[in-house]
């Protein structure tokens, strides 16, 4: 197809025939009940793992999956699943399309108003903490606001709360709200959310915040020639951001990207659609455990950690369990484990991907594995393989 071709297909799935896809959560049916909550919370993330993995639209649910992270919403926090299904829908639809219009549903989002506080906040009492990661995590970055921003962005937000006992409706309550015009990044007269938001996105250092940390997730370590550029495309787009995306995939292409350790999610999925491997929803969930990641999870405000965390002795050990794990649930007549049982590494290599073959340490590795090392021919193979520096480094 050529790569360009490749790109469009990704970024534009629509325009070339793909069907738009249900949500992974079609059917789901809460039952509130206190034996149920927990089985029910695996059977969604595993729902959306699985939807990774058979997904015609590749690239779209990456970008779902980067705006989770950089959202970062906790289902421990919020503490009721639709809540948080709800939050996650506003992530898939929201993906590739207006970043002003995801700040703005975000912001009265019933999750995001749980794990922030926002129902808390009054006029008489607002509370700062979604203002403050609107500016640092989600929009500006750390040093491109003053904490009268901060406070000013509180106030004009206040009104907001999530009625448990009316089936978790968000409203606007107009008596808790402080109608007081704020002076908030330089603009004087602003008061509730369209203001807070506009006022927010048209700070000349949004499209470079946001380039930035999209660049970083697909292609590594950035340089600032590159995020200055994808930042100026942003702008030029009027924060659109599916060219975003087209331009940080095409800066890939031409040079602009760096090795990767791949994260526990994205590792697992790439394993499971290598393998064909299908986990039950309480294993699957408890190997992400083990690894440091699990899905509607992330740790804190801050997303999930990073590289050095994925590399540390835990998650390394976690990760040779789930390799093992996958091995023995990869079906008999798997491609990727006939050839490794048949020891025929560049086919084992092509199927994961990694079209220039494995590492001379790795074939090393590998060759040293005794026949009988495991119940199946190739299975102890198939495991070493998908737990090696090769398929962890993108």
């Amino acid at each position: 197809m050529g790569t360009e071709a490749v790109i469009d297909l990704l970024v534009d799935p629509a325009g070339n025939g793909i069907a738009a896809e249900a949500s992974p959560w079609d059917g789901f049916d809460y039952v509130d009940e206190q034996g149920a909550r927990a089985e029910q919370g695996l059977d969604v993330l595993n729902s959306w793992i699985q939807h990774f993995v058979a997904t015609e639209r590749p690239f779209e649910n990456s970008l779902a999956w980067f705006w989770h992270d950089h959202f970062a919403v906790s289902c421990g926090v919020v503490n009721y699943l639709p809540l948080l299904l709800t939050h996650l829908e506003l992530l898939r639809s929201r993906a590739a399309g207006d970043f002003r219009e995801m700040i703005r549903e975000v912001t009265t989002d019933g999750a995001m108003l749980i794990f922030l506080d926002g129902t808390t906040s009054t006029g008489a009492s607002p509370n700062e903490n979604y203002g403050r990661e609107l500016l640092e995590l989600y929009t500006l970055g750390i040093g491109n606001y003053t904490e009268d921003d901060v406070a000013a962005a509180a106030v004009a937000l206040t009104g907001w709360v999530v009625a448990r006992r009316l089936d978790y409706q968000v409203l606007f309550v107009e008596g808790r709200h402080d109608a007081t015009a704020q002076t908030f990044l330089g603009t004087s007269g602003v008061s509730g959310v369209d203001a807070v938001v506009d006022t927010a996105l048209d700070h000349p250092a949004v499209p470079g915040f946001i380039a930035g940390k999209l660049a970083a997730h697909f292609l590594g370590d950035v340089d600032s020639g590159t995020v200055d550029a994808l930042a100026d495309t942003f702008s030029a787009v009027g924060l659109q951001i599916a060219p975003l995306s087209r331009a940080v995939l095409e800066a890939g292409l031409d040079g602009a990207c760096t090795p990767q350790v791949t994260a526990p999610v994205p590792w697992m999925v790439a394993a499971l659609k290598a393998t064909g491997a299908t986990p039950p929803p309480r294993p699957m969930i408890g190997l992400l455990r083990q690894m440091g990641q699990v899905p509607g999870n992330p740790p804190n405000v801050g997303g999930y950690p990073g590289a050095s965390t994925w590399l540390a002795s835990s998650a390394t050990a976690g990760r040779f369990t789930a390799a093992n794990a996958i091995a023995r649930l990869t079906p008999d007549d798997a491609p990727i484990l006939a050839a490794a049982a048949e020891r025929d590494y560049d086919q084992l290599a092509d199927i994961l991907l990694r079209p220039e073959g494995f590492s001379a340490s790795t074939i090393a590795a590998l060759e040293d594995l005794p026949d009988s090392s495991a119940p199946r021919p190739g299975e102890a193979v198939l495991a070493i393989s998908l737990a090696s520096p090769d398929f962890l480094i993108r």
